[in-house]
């Protein structure tokens, strides 16, 4: 195993925290996991204790170099397939990951805004030891894990992730709307309606390869090519929560089987507004198409829409625009206050329900904000997209001031229920040293 370069904390680090994050995490330094399991071997129960090993739990960046927490487990010895094994460490590690659950999950935590690299530049800061490429790693396993939790397979393959049963613990909004009926009516929520929509970012190195292809068809005389190279992130969005309810990170174009796949989850909504994609086509009961797209398809064939344009006369051109928008606008609220009548607002006299895509489009906005940094594959960026999807869904943050989310308030999520292992929380105090002393500023 590579060891990890030196750091050193930098100046612009936050000494209050730095200690506080040595301090909680020395917390650890000799504690023993003595558990015993059956053999991972044999599956059976007879065997001996044998004796201890230490492993590591984090690292910590010091003024004297790189400091080691470590923790001892017992090793077992199984008297039927003769091998040595260790105690159950899901108390405080997650399969597959070198360091504890605390340094996991704050990587995970921080992956969800930032690329590894930025991981790595601000785990640094507070004093501690993580590679980029091991958060990338931790970032993929989160990934991994949540598509065979919460993956909604076709032919044994995950097309799509529910968001809403890891929120949640539900399979579609049919479920969320009975399991949480109460904290819903406190919100004032009759009726929930949906939103769905694709984006798609664009790959590592695309755009550079998209230029020189098309110097190339500039000199051979051919039309250029328009978008570079790019994968697919489809997301089903739930605007009255402001939650994601799935989510799809795809190699491959759009298509029905995904849109199927995607609209799964938002069972139960009382509509669903989508683009003008034929995907969708028989995906949702009450599809309802955005108004934006619906005026810009109406527009293409406008001869009045042409005319303008050509003659150059722009705010002639935005004012009828509007004018159609302002007039279909209408015509589809009418529609909708018949059909869904829970959502309209006697007193204020309006329809709360969506009518357009805005949601899920700032929604695929953030999404593709907080990945901060080009994939080349599309699995490489699930995890994050994941997280990405997760971190909004729990906001306790929004437009400027704090506002808990529904999910927040009320949902289950924890990274442990995803990564698999134990309760995670700090052994008892008698089995590991009691806390160091707070270091006193006065000498």
């Amino acid at each position: 195993m590579q060891e990890p370069n030196d750091k050193e904390i930098g100046s612009f680090g936050n000494d209050l925290l730095v200690d506080a994050v040595r301090m909680k995490l020395r917390w650890y330094q000799g504690t023993r996991l003595r558990q015993s399991r059956p053999c991972p071997e044999c599956k059976e129960e007879n065997y001996r204790k044998h004796d201890f090993e230490d492993r590591i739990f984090a690292i910590l960046i010091t003024e004297d170099g790189l400091e080691e927490i470590t923790v001892e487990y017992r090793r077992f010895w199984c008297k039927t397939c003769q091998r040595t094994f260790s105690a159950d460490l899901s108390r405080l590690f997650y399969d597959e990951c070198m360091y504890g659950k605390p340094i996991v999950n704050l990587c995970l935590q921080l992956a969800s805004r930032m690329s590894p690299t930025e991981v790595e530049r601000d785990l640094q800061q507070v004093g501690i030891q993580v590679d980029k490429d091991t958060v990338r790693r931790y970032v993929e396993l989160f990934g991994e894990n949540f598509a065979e939790q919460h993956g909604i397979t076709v032919a044994e393959e995950s097309l799509s992730q529910n968001v809403l049963a890891a929120l949640f613990d539900v399979g579609t909004v049919e479920e969320l709307k009975d399991e949480y009926a109460e904290e819903l009516a406190e919100e004032g929520i009759d009726e929930l309606a949906g939103c769905a929509d694709e984006t798609y970012p664009v790959k590592k190195g695309a755009k550079k390869e998209l230029y020189e292809e098309n110097m190339e068809r500039k000199q051979e005389g051919e039309e250029p090519r328009k978008h570079p190279d790019s994968f697919m992130v489809g997301c089903g969005y739930l605007p009255q929560l402001d939650c994601y309810a799935s989510v799809q990170c795809r190699q491959t174009a759009f298509a029905s089987v995904l849109a199927n796949a995607l609209g799964l989850p938002l069972s139960g909504v009382a509509y669903c507004v989508t683009d003008d994609e034929d995907c969708y086509n028989g995906t949702f009961e009450g599809r309802v198409k955005c108004l934006f797209y619906r005026l810009r398809s109406r527009a293409r064939g406008d001869e009045r829409v042409e005319q303008l344009a050509e003659e150059g006369k722009h705010e002639e051109l935005a004012e009828y625009l509007e004018k159609a928008y302002a007039d279909l606008y209408e015509q589809e609220i009418e529609t909708l206050k018949a059909e869904y009548p829970s959502f309209w607002d006697e007193e204020r006299e309006e329809f709360t329900g969506p009518v357009t895509t805005n949601a899920i489009e700032g929604g695929n906005w953030r999404l593709k904000r907080k990945l901060r940094v080009p994939y080349r594959r599309a699995d490489t960026a699930r995890g994050r997209v994941l997280l990405g999807a997760l971190n909004d869904s729990l906001a306790v943050y929004r437009n400027g001031r704090p506002a808990a989310s529904f999910a927040h308030r009320h949902g289950s999520f924890s990274f442990q229920q995803i990564m698999g292992g134990g309760s995670g929380q700090p052994p008892d105090q008698n089995i590991h040293p009691p806390m160091p002393p707070v270091r006193s500023a006065v000498s």
